[in-house]
């Protein structure tokens, strides 16, 4: 079943449900990493459950950047040249064609849901491209942490929760750091009372739509 069937009405469930029993569904396992040869046919994809992430390289540097992360109700664009699917925990993707695409397209429910994911996608990339203007390399974890939080935190009695499996050289590699930059960072920000880090989780003192510079 996909999150998508799930916010049509009625009367287009049946045409969305017969388009979307006919794509195939990946079931990658947390760590597993797919290229973009594995996705030559496919126009859009549907993450139902889990977390995955889109990763760029070149080949004359060893070098990864994160360019996108996606959890359960989101739409992603397949991975390009030199990019790879990668998930960062156990997801399940549906996988749908350019012909399947078009006739979801049809469905005036699925197309607003599909349009609202793909508008999801581009603001979450413009911030994180627009935290490249933050000077400080603790400002630039912080914001990226806070980013994250407003999809996949949660809120506690004492700040808010990120649960998610972010070791410090994947975070370096979504701000366009080092790790030993961002261990730095961390422990700053930790010095100064607004994240801390709890077995591999973080806990921020901050609500997640608190605005900052």
């Amino acid at each position: 079943m996909s999150w998508l069937i799930d916010v049509v009405p009625p009367g287009e469930r049946r045409a969305v449900e017969a388009v979307l029993g006919s794509c195939s569904v990946l079931t990658p396992l947390r760590g597993s990493s797919l290229g973009a040869d594995r996705f030559e046919t496919v126009s859009m994809l549907l993450v139902e459950d889990g977390v995955v992430l889109v990763s760029t390289s070149n080949r004359e540097s060893a070098r990864r950047i994160l360019v996108g992360l996606a959890g359960p109700g989101s739409v992603l664009l397949p991975p390009g040249a030199h990019e790879r699917l990668e998930a960062l925990a156990d997801a399940r993707v549906t996988l749908v064609p350019s012909r399947s695409h078009r006739l979801l397209l049809g469905s005036p429910a699925a197309a607003l849901a599909i349009v609202d994911g793909l508008i999801g996608g581009l603001r979450d990339c413009r911030e994180s491209l627009g935290q490249f203007a933050c000077p400080r390399h603790a400002d630039r974890v912080h914001v990226k942490l806070v980013q994250l939080a407003r999809s996949y935190g949660r809120v506690g009695t004492d700040g808010l929760l990120l649960d998610l499996p972010l070791t410090h050289e994947l975070l370096a590699e979504m701000i366009g750091s080092t790790r030993e930059t961002v261990t730095r960072a961390l422990a700053q920000l930790a010095h100064e009372g607004i994240v801390r880090q709890e077995r591999g989780r973080y806990r921020l003192a901050v609500r997640p739509d608190e605005p900052h510079s």
